[in-house]
């Protein structure tokens, strides 16, 4: 296996023996993973660290099958990596490479369970009459900077072509195993690349002030969907992810009742979930529009709790129904005293509240032991399935 650098230095040694070799410009690919501050934040540095040794395995794997023996995966700037092929390849036979590149960092990994993380890849030409560094950097800055008009057409495209998806995935009753709802993840059904994760889109639609639009959409979407399920899924509740856009938006509980009406579908079934961070943004807002979804009879959960700030009085007095315990607790639950103590601890605070638990990123039997002695309600993970298509639900609900 390869060995993966912090610096640039053996890189740009790489790249100036290739030169001297080939007397050839070299084409280089460049990965840069976005979203890592919110990994960091909520399941702690040592997670992030695992995800970005993970990508570097999968990029170490993807240069050697693709570009030979001897090619080299350097990680150049923390959630920056740079691929030198084995030998000098054009733009163009690089580009043509992207789209499995993609593919082979969109599965789902420990950390990202729900595939949040946003990849950006470019191939630059590293000219061999110019300084090395110099070049590297140039298309290293130039991979990191923002590009809103071009993140809001490709957004625009995405909405008009149909390619916004939407998967569920399905959360367990702890104490009778039965599939008691599902959570619906945005997918992006990409024209070249094919399914990715909702990354990259919300990423391109935060840069580019699009998230309402794209929220939007996708509720549109999962609505259009529920309404046309058989009626073996009629009891299963739908939690729909909303942001701090939203909230801060004075319309949006009414639009988003209109559209529940407007696909038939009762609104008791449906779960909004935010973040401790969109609850936070705007405290008013979030609190006025939150009271009119509950009058309209949703319920409303709060995602990845205990990664924000939140205070036990703003708990209190907002109208909220459930609490989701962020996998980065839930991860190591079955072996750390902390995390134990922790979840313990949010447990009891909900159960004094009148909350309901969701335990996120179940993965192993001996978690869910834990969730049954500690007294969570309910769980979802990977232990029994991932993210599905909505049509794949009826054949899980039987199982």
């Amino acid at each position: 296996m390869n060995r993966i650098s912090e610096s640039l230095s053996g890189c740009v040694r790489t790249l100036e023996n290739l030169h001297l070799r080939y007397d050839a410009d070299v084409g280089v690919m460049l990965v840069q993973v976005d979203q890592m501050a919110r990994i960091n934040n909520s399941a702690g540095t040592a997670a992030g660290d695992a995800v970005l040794d993970e990508i570097g395995r999968r990029l170490e794997s993807f240069a050697t099958d693709e570009f030979g023996q001897g090619s080299r995966v350097d990680r150049i700037d923390g959630p920056r990596f740079l691929i030198v092929p084995a030998v000098p390849l054009s733009l163009g036979a690089l580009r043509a490479q992207e789209r499995a590149l993609h593919v082979a960092l969109a599965e789902p990994m420990v950390g990202d369970p729900k595939g949040r993380l946003a990849i950006r890849i470019a191939a630059a030409l590293i000219a061999r009459d110019e300084p090395v560094v110099e070049q590297l950097r140039t298309a290293s800055d130039q991979l990191a900077r923002p590009a809103s008009a071009r993140d809001g057409a490709m957004v625009m495209a995405a909405l008009s072509r149909g390619e916004v998806v939407i998967h569920y995935q399905p959360q367990y009753d702890v104490a009778t195993g039965a599939m008691s709802g599902v959570e619906a993840l945005l997918r992006w059904q990409h024209p070249e690349l094919g399914l990715l994760g909702a990354g990259p889109l919300v990423t391109a639609a935060r840069a580019a002030r699009l998230e309402r639009e794209l929220t939007e959409h996708a509720h549109h979407v999962a609505l259009a969907e529920i309404a046309a399920w058989p009626e073996a899924l009629a009891n299963i509740r739908v939690s729909l992810n909303i942001t701090a856009a939203d909230l801060g938006d004075p319309e949006f509980a009414e639009r988003f009742a209109g559209m529940a009406r407007q696909a038939n579908v009762d609104p008791a079934r449906l779960t909004l979930e935010l973040t401790e961070q969109a609850m936070l943004s705007d405290p008013a807002s979030a609190a006025e529009q939150l009271a009119q979804i509950r009058a309209f009879g949703c319920a409303i959960a709060i995602d990845d709790f205990g990664t924000g700030y939140s205070s036990l009085s703003l708990l209190a007095r907002l109208p909220i129904d459930y609490l989701k315990i962020d996998s980065g607790f839930t991860r190591t639950i079955d072996d750390s005293d902390r995390d134990r103590i922790v979840v313990r601890a949010i447990v009891d605070l909900a159960r004094a509240l009148g909350l309901l638990v969701v335990a996120e990123g179940i993965e192993k039997p001996q978690q869910l032991e834990r969730l049954k002695e500690l007294g969570v309600a309910t769980w979802q993970g990977f232990l029994k399935s991932g993210p599905v298509a909505g049509d794949q639900l009826p054949g899980l609900l039987a199982a």
